[in-house]
């Protein structure tokens, strides 16, 4: 016994210690986290990387930033893991954190990889922190961190990184982050310092960014990670910009790292303060486990479950505060398994969601607390009761289900514990009772009772009756004895639940409440339509509450009431009827005649208002006047006069009041309600207070609306009625969105009050038809028509018509407001404005809107509305105001002169026909008369001719003309032409006629416009035979197939126009070229490819064959050739002496050595083989001689070559005799011909490579030449863009000087910065053209020499070397070819050869050595001209080139003093209106007659709150800037004089407004002194009646006059608003243009950059070409021998004409550009000096108005004082 025991305790002790061992006290509270650590270390296996060097085999890299070691390049091999052994191993797992070998170990990718990943896998869930990562090499220059919380499966980005993260990462925001789950990217990690050990920091949780719950799920899910991905993406490539496959490149660079740290935790939930290995996984003491120690009766590996049976609850992770922790289900001891259902939780409002399995002692449900089947609860027994259930008691003859009955009692449900369930006509607990419509229980009855005999769709239940005698039980609305007929006011028997259907007629629409028993159709009122008698006929409508409408600008005013019509709003919005309002002050009084009453009953009377003041008006009389006594039978039986006296307030914020108590109306009775607007503020005067009343509506109350005044169903639609607050909806005018509810029981009301629908009576002319709407009767009126029929015009509009009304469109400045009449549409006009929308002056007036009376001297009546320029003087006057004489008239007839204008006699009158003068003048002295006389006419009186003019001037009708000679004369010169007959005389500018009407001979072009110049044909290609070129059109005439205006080129298809025959046929194939052109100088075709010769028919260069069949390739040796052009027939290439073969490859036969260096043998080989190549020669002889024998015989055979040596033995005797040469000679001429073919052979070579050389510089040139024409396009647009901007900022009308003068003052800033880079950019271009244009000059200039020398040189030379090729047989002959003379063997003056002379004398100019000479001279003189013709082109491009920067720079002037000018015209502008705005304003208050000391007072701080547009600063800054504007200009010191006291003015301007305003705040002053005098006098007051009545008198006419300026001031605010919208859009507009204007900066760098390119290649082009002119005397030389290299000569000679052309254009239309500008700067210096004026003008206007002010205000206080 005592054994066990002990035992006993022994486990408790055990067990109670083993669950102490187990509790982590950190847990209890809340929430709980193991501690952190590198999540790394013990997981080097789970650490992947998609690249790593070294892994298959050895490789190489280099250590870029070793500069000092001698070692920069090592191995890297992985194959092995690293060890101290194997330290060139750097696998991914080196970069777990090891302290002791951290400079040993590191991880390394593979060369030149740009895209590496290293991936760490974790085996369960944790909670990561930050990242730290230190690398070998440079930081890469991006990456990015992803990570993962599901295993893989989902990936997301955590943070970028870059240097530069626009570039690597467009779209991704920039650092710092602005909350937790924003992605950005991060450039403070991927510079290329340090080069080593430079770190990647990235922290999940920003230290910078509040976390104010670090629970929340958004937080705890940045946390959560299962897998960490980082992914480089970019290598820095220092200098190489590109990593291409190069391995040299590749070595240097590739991703390299020390160690890696990821900072995290076990992710426990806040579940557990530690954790235990996973099991498979390492179990290191240093690591950070995954397998968390649960508790809160957890578990899993994350925690992240409930224990089994603590399912009560979700699971949720622990906070700080609230442990979370699992609880256990409550089964109420029926089981002991349960599970979690979300469903259950959500549905009981969080509370439990445990759900019990496997219940016990028959229960079942979520907590086991229900019964089985067959058992009911027993209710008075404990829930965990085992015997809880207890099984049902059903009668088992009423019973059904085998007896089931109700499990447990709810009184919600109509449940009760045990209770049966019965049959289908049985009820009760125990089921022993029939249900109602049955009878007679029967236990052997299936369905227990019998039924009743009914109708069945009368009865209630459709079979209702007593259960003991079957009588039937009627539905509600059902009677009969059957139950077969519905009661009155039903219809339509059927099954419903109430047997009938209400008639439901409608109980205003319908005369009773009954209708047809079949059809239900109700019997309506008149004009109403419906089967309930519900909606109106068409054509009619029914009436609102407010259909009892008394407008109150319609009714009876008194004291200041006064109209106040009102125009609609754009948007639909109006809180008005009728016209407008009517105005009302404190002391006014309304009156509204009322006789349309149709129903006694009780009426509110609601005023509809508009308050102007900021508090309520206290004190509001209503007075009613009935014109008899109400009926004593009738419903205001009991009323009272005392009723009629009511009174309210307006409140401010509302717009109605209703007034209270009602007011009981009858009709045939004329009523007068009279509203008295008394004090605002009881016991104040407030004089000034206003009001701005609309209507009184007299809306029936609610409790005297007939059909609410029935109890039942009537009442509840009062209630609804007043639920939907259907009255009160219906109290404003403006009601967009009523509801149909509210709808119905209008109608039903109107109706009930009205009886009937009433007619539309739409106004046919202004409605759009007949119908209106139902509710409240408003017809579809036409555009601009309104009211209820549409029967006149809307405010703002007139002439009512068919087509509706036309708006008044009022002149915003020439009219008060924008309401005209409403017949003839005059608007009201302010003073001296006419018309009738005000948009002009009256007569006599001019200045529109300020007009004023037309300055004409007395001599005109009217003037211009604009200028004020007087129209149609009288009298012989003339001038702007009248102010001189008219034209042939002296005198003058200024207003205070009146010296009549009288006629001029030049000599006969201004009204004759001999008057040759168009004015005169008054000598007072002589007293004579001197007339100006008209061109062409001389003397006192004008009577005689001018030189050079002709014609008889006193003949009437005749004049003296000017001698027609088409400008061709100087004027200036006596008798250039007859002064009889106007022949001219001394022709100029080589024109000739009788007008001087044609060019001379030799010249050509427009004589009329002095452009006669002197024909230029070309000498080649014009016939001269056929005289000069056509005097009119300069064409020459042109030898066959030669065009052009001078002849200087061919038709298409011919060439060598040199020939002075004309030009020859191209002869191109058809096949082999391009086309039927040719190069007009050599001839040579456009071949097309694998085609070459002249005409194309021949294979290509270096090709031979037959080009139709195949063309093979020469491939001549080099060393053996003397040209690489093979034979185009054979394809043998053309060998050098000593060596053969087909293509020129081997020593020739007689010669020993190797290519190139073939030796002769010597003599005897030479001699020997003469000897064999004769026998050789004559065996194939013989053998062709013994063929022909044996054809033809002997004799026959043998006959030609008989007479042939018959011949040669004569001519040998002849040379025999004749010649004298030696061996030693001809040996001499062979070694000669030797030296000239190895010289001609070397000239070629250096002919070819100075071709290569010229191919390739011209080709730079060319490629040059498109970047320039390229970049002066873009040029060129940018400018046309900046030129689009300037014009459409100096379109935008500044409103806000502050705003928009500043946005268009930076524009302009940025303009023209823009420009002037632009123009920078010019310079460069232009030098950039120069360079090019010399280049080509220098082509030029040489290029015709050249023809010319290479055409004779060619000639020259085919003839010496025919010569030369004869010469070993014929010495004689090549004497007289070589020296010009045969010579036997000299000759005495030519020489010969072997003579020491040849040639050389003048006589012996046709021998080849003189002819040689003659071509070097012509050379040599080439040269010179060349040089000569090179330094003109030069100093004529300089010229062009100076011409051209002066046209630029005088453009860029022009063009500034343009944009100033156009800036101070726009602060002119906008000063001016400012100006007139302010003279409307003073004008509004000038006009007042008189005022009180209130009047003074408030007149006085409006004076002093009132803001000239512009400041007094702003005035003198804008005075400074106009004045700096105009100091900037050229040539306008008129300007600069007119506008040098604009900047005095201004600064006097701000004095007189800073008096003016002191002298307003003196008056201020003066006047509330007055004010507190005039309180303290009220005995004076009594004394003073007669004086208070005028002054009230004259208060009651400020008053109106105020009013009417407060109508003005509304319109002006409208007028505000529209220009603050416009203001708004020209601020867009300008923020466009800043924007454009920052896009054409840019593009202006880009385009500066692009020239600077262009200049470096310019400068090459330049370098080039000087190298080309150092070369040219050489090269002239060679070009000598191939004519064909003058191609491209001549192509580049055509592209330099047609760029001079151009140049010549685009200078003309710069001059032209110029002259426009000139002509537009003129014009905007003639605005200027007009706005000048204008200001001065205003600045006068001002200073008057101001001292009128100053004048006005002493008046109003010496007045009341």
């Amino acid at each position: 016994m005592d054994s066990s025991l002990f035992y006993k305790l022994f486990v408790v002790i055990f067990m109670i210690r083993g669950s102490f061992s187990q509790r982590q006290p950190r847990c209890e509270q809340g929430s709980c986290y193991p501690a952190t650590g590198d999540l790394l270390i013990g997981r080097e296996n789970n650490l992947t990387a998609s690249s790593t060097c070294g892994l298959t085999r050895p490789e190489n890299y280099c250590i870029v930033s070793h500069l000092e070691e001698d070692t920069k390049c090592f191995t890297c091999d992985s194959r092995q893991p690293w060890s101290e052994y194997q330290r060139n191993s750097h696998r991914v797992n080196n970069i777990v954190s090891s302290f002791r070998e951290r400079k040993l170990r590191w991880w390394q990718a593979e060369n030149g990889k740009q895209f590496v990943s290293i991936q760490l896998d974790l085996e369960a869930e944790f909670h990561f922190t930050h990242l730290i990562m230190r690398f070998r090499t440079f930081r890469p220059k991006a990456l990015l961190i992803e990570r993962s919380y599901d295993f893989g499966k989902t990936w997301k980005v955590y943070r970028y990184f870059a240097q530069r993260c626009e570039d690597s990462w467009p779209g991704v925001k920039r650092w710092p982050p602005r909350d937790l789950k924003e992605v950005i990217c991060d450039d403070r990690y991927s510079d290329e310092v340090p080069s080593t050990e430079g770190e990647v920091i990235f922290r999940v949780l920003p230290p910078f960014i509040r976390i104010e719950n670090p629970y929340n799920e958004e937080v705890q899910d940045l946390l959560k990670l299962t897998n960490l991905r980082v992914n480089f993406t970019e290598l820095h490539g220092l200098g190489d910009t590109l990593l291409d496959n190069r391995q040299e490149i590749k070595d240097k660079y590739y991703y390299a790292m020390y160690d890696m740290t990821v900072r995290g935790s076990c992710s426990c939930y806040g579940h557990a303060s530690r954790c235990e290995p996973v099991d498979g996984y390492n179990n290191r003491p240093d690591m950070v486990h995954g397998q968390c120690v649960c508790t809160h009766n957890t578990k899993g590996r994350n925690c992240e479950q409930c224990q089994d049976f603590y399912n009560d609850l979700p699971w949720r992770p622990a906070r700080q505060n609230a442990s979370n922790a699992c609880k256990k289900c409550n089964c109420n001891g029926h089981s002991d398994r349960c599970k979690f259902d979300p469903a259950v939780y959500e549905a009981n409002g969080g509370i439990s969601g445990g759900v019990c399995l496997d219940c016990q002692h028959n229960t079942m449900g979520r907590n086991c607390q229900q019964c089985t089947d067959m058992f009911y609860q027993d209710p008075y027994q404990d829930i965990r009761s085992s015997t809880i259930c207890k099984p049902c008691d059903c009668d088992p003859s009423g019973s059904l289900l085998g007896g089931r009955c109700d499990d447990h009692s709810d009184e919600r449900n109509g449940l009760v514990a045990g209770r049966c369930h019965c049959k289908d006509h049985v009820e009760g607990k125990r089921c022993d009772t029939c249900k109602d419509g049955f009878y007679n229980l029967d236990e052997s009855n299936q369905q227990g009772c019998e039924a009743c005999d009914c109708s069945m769709i009368g009865t209630v239940t459709n079979s209702s009756c007593d259960k003991d005698s079957g009588m039937c039980l009627c539905k509600r609305y059902v009677t009969g004895e059957r139950c077969d007929t519905c009661y009155h006011g039903f219809y339509g028997l059927s099954d419903i639940d109430t047997g009938c259907t209400p008639c439901d007629c409608d109980v205003g629409g319908s005369i009773s409440e009954a209708c047809d028993q079949t059809t239900g159709a109700c019997t309506c009122k008149p004009n109403i339509i419906g089967k309930q008698c519900n909606e109106p006929r068409p054509g009619y409508y029914y009436a609102m509450l407010d259909y009892l409408l008394y407008e109150a600008e319609l009714a009876k005013g008194f004291g200041q009431a006064r109209q106040y019509i009102q125009e609609p709003y754009a948007d639909g919005y109006q809180p008005w009827t009728g016209p407008g309002y009517m105005l009302v002050r404190e002391g006014d009084s309304l009156e509204f005649s009322i006789d349309n009453i149709e129903f006694p009953t009780n009426y509110d009377i609601v005023i509809r208002y508009d308050l102007r003041m900021p508090e309520v008006w206290e004190d509001v009389k209503v007075t009613i006047r009935r014109d008899k006594i109400p009926d004593e039978n009738g419903p205001c039986a009991n009323h009272l006069p005392r009723d009629d006296d009511k009174s309210t307030t307006l409140n401010q914020g509302s717009r109605y009041v209703e007034v209270t108590p009602s007011a009981c109306l009858e009709p045939n009775t004329n009523y007068t309600i009279r509203l008295d607007f008394r004090r605002y503020k009881s016991g104040l005067s407030t004089p000034d207070a206003t009001a701005l009343i609309d209507s009184i509506v007299l809306v029936p109350a609610t409790d005297s609306i007939p059909i609410f005044q029935v109890f039942g169903y009537l009442n509840f639609m009062k209630n609804e009625f007043l639920r939907y607050r259907c009255r009160e909806k219906q109290l404003t005018p403006y009601r967009p969105n009523y509801p149909e509810f509210c709808k119905k029981l209008t109608f039903s009301i109107s109706t009930s009050m009205l009886h009937r629908a009433l007619p539309c009576e739409c106004d046919p002319t202004g409605s759009l038809n007949s119908e209106c709407e139902p509710a409240g009767g408003q017809c579809l009126c036409k555009p601009n028509v309104v009211g209820r029929k549409c029967d006149r015009c809307a405010p703002g509009t007139y002439n009512f018509g068919p087509a509706g009304c036309s708006a008044c469109n009022c002149h915003e400045y020439g009219s008060r407001d924008n309401l005209c009449d409403a017949q003839t549409g005059q608007c009201l006009c302010i003073y001296n404005v006419g018309s009738r929308d005000c948009s002009q002056c009256e007569a006599g007036y001019w200045g529109f809107p300020q007009c004023r009376a037309c300055d004409c001297n007395g001599n005109a009546e009217t003037c211009d509305d604009l200028t004020g320029r007087c129209i149609a003087c009288l009298n012989n006057t003339a001038g702007d105001h009248c102010e001189s004489c008219d034209a042939g008239y002296y005198g003058d007839p200024r207003s205070y002169v009146r010296k009549p204008c009288r006629p001029c006699m030049c000599p006969g009158g201004p009204t004759s026909l001999t008057q040759h003068a168009d004015s005169c003048s008054e000598d007072p002295r002589q007293e004579v008369i001197i007339c100006n006389c008209l061109p062409g006419y001389q003397g006192p009186n004008c009577d005689t001719c001018a030189e050079n003019y002709f014609g008889n001037p006193l003949v009437a009708n005749s004049t003296c003309e000017p001698c027609l000679c088409n400008n061709n004369i100087d004027p200036n010169v006596d008798g250039s032409c007859d002064t009889s007959s106007g022949e001219c005389l001394k022709c100029l500018f080589n024109t000739e006629g009788f007008s001087c009407e044609k060019c001379k001979p030799g010249y050509y072009g427009d004589a009329t416009t002095q452009s006669c110049v002197e024909c230029v044909c070309d000498p080649y290609g014009s016939d001269r035979s056929a005289g000069s070129c056509d005097r009119e059109t300069g064409q020459c005439p042109c030898l066959p197939n030669v065009t052009g205006l001078r002849c200087d080129a061919c038709l298409a298809g011919y060439w060598n126009i040199t020939s002075g025959e004309g030009c020859s046929a191209c002869g191109c194939d058809p096949e082999g070229s391009l086309g039927i052109t040719c190069n007009q100088f050599d001839g040579q075709c456009d071949c097309q490819q694998e085609r070459g010769g002249r005409d194309c028919s021949q294979c290509e260069d270096l090709y031979w064959g037959d080009p139709k069949d195949q063309c093979t390739a020469c491939d001549c040796n080099g060393q053996g050739s003397a040209d690489m052009q093979c034979d185009r027939r054979t394809g043998q290439c053309v060998c050098l002496t000593g060596i053969s073969g087909y293509k020129c490859d081997r020593c020739d036969r007689g010669t020993t050595g190797e290519l190139p260096n073939c030796k002769p043998c010597g003599e005897c080989f030479d001699n020997w083989d003469r000897v064999i190549r004769d026998l050789r020669d004559q065996t194939q002889y013989l053998v062709n001689e013994a063929l022909k024998i044996k054809a033809t015989g002997v004799e026959k055979a043998f006959e030609k070559e008989f007479a042939e040596m018959e011949n040669n033995i004569q001519e040998i005797r002849d040379i025999i005799r004749n010649a004298n040469v030696s061996s030693n000679d001809i040996r001499d001429i062979e070694m000669n011909l030797k030296q000239l073919r190895e010289s001609l052979n070397i000239s070629y070579t250096d002919l070819e490579r100075t071709k290569e050389e010229i191919d390739v510089r011209s080709n730079s040139i060319r490629q040059g030449n498109n970047d320039i024409r390229a970049l002066q396009m873009g040029v060129d647009k940018l400018k046309q863009k900046i030129e689009n901007l300037k014009r459409n900022a100096t379109n935008v009308q500044a409103q806000d000087v502050e705003g928009a003068f500043n946005l268009t003052k930076k524009a302009q800033e940025v303009s023209m910065a823009a420009q002037r880079k632009v123009d920078a950019t010019d310079i460069i271009l232009e030098q950039s053209e120069t360079t090019r244009k010399e280049v080509n000059a220098m082509v030029e200039s040489q290029h015709q020499e050249f023809d010319r020398k290479v055409a004779e040189n060619s000639k020259n030379l085919k003839e010496v070397t025919d010569q030369i090729n004869g010469l070993g047989d014929k010495i004689t002959d090549i004497n007289e070819m070589v020296c010009d003379k045969r010579g036997e063997p000299c000759h005495s003056v030519c020489g010969g050869g072997g003579c020491g002379v040849c040639g050389g004398e003048q006589s012996c100019g046709d021998g080849a050595v003189k002819k040689a000479e003659n071509a070097l001279d012509l050379a040599r003189q080439a040269e010179e001209l060349l040089k000569i013709k090179e330094r003109n082109a030069t100093e004529l491009l300089q010229k062009l080139q100076n011409s051209q920067r002066g046209a630029e720079m005088g453009k860029d002037e022009a063009q500034m003093a343009y944009n100033e000018a156009l800036k101070a015209k726009n602060q002119t502008e906008y000063a001016r209106t400012a100006l007139q705005d302010l003279f409307v304003r003073i004008s509004g208050f000038l006009s007042a007659d008189g005022a009180t000391p209130n009047d003074i007072k408030s007149i006085a701080e409006e004076v002093l709150a009132m803001s000239i547009s512009l400041t007094p600063d702003q005035i003198l800054d804008l005075a400074q800037k106009i004045n700096i504007t105009i100091q900037g200009l050229q040539n306008i010191d008129d300007i600069l004089a007119e506008t040098s006291s604009d900047l005095a003015r201004a600064k006097g301007l701000k004095d007189r407004a800073e008096t003016a305003e002191a002298d307003a705040k003196s008056i201020l002053e003066k006047a509330e002194d007055v004010q507190a005098n005039l309180k303290g006098a009220t005995d004076a007051q009594q004394a003073a009646q007669v004086a208070i009545a005028q002054a009230d008198k004259d208060i009651g006419d400020a008053e109106q006059d105020l009013t009417q300026i407060e109508s003005e001031t509304a319109a002006a605010t409208d007028k505000s608003n529209q220009s603050l919208k416009s203001l708004g859009y020209l601020r867009a507009r300008l923020q466009e243009l800043k924007e454009k204007f920052i896009e054409n900066e840019q593009r202006v760098d880009n385009a500066e950059m692009a020239a600077q390119e262009a200049n470096k290649l310019a400068l090459r082009a330049e370098e080039a070409a000087n190298q080309l002119q150092n070369k040219y005397t050489t090269t002239a030389q060679d070009l000598n021998l191939r004519y064909n290299l003058t191609t491209q000569a001549q192509s580049r000679a055509e592209t330099l004409k047609r760029r001079a052309d151009k140049l010549a254009t685009d200078t003309t239309a710069k001059l032209k550009k110029l002259k426009d500008m000139q002509e537009n700067f003129n014009a905007n210096e003639k605005r200027l000096n007009k706005l000048s004026t204008d200001i001065d003008e205003l600045n006068r206007r001002m200073s008057e108005y101001l001292q009128a002010i100053n004048d006005k205000a002493t008046n109003y206080y010496n007045c009341k004082t």
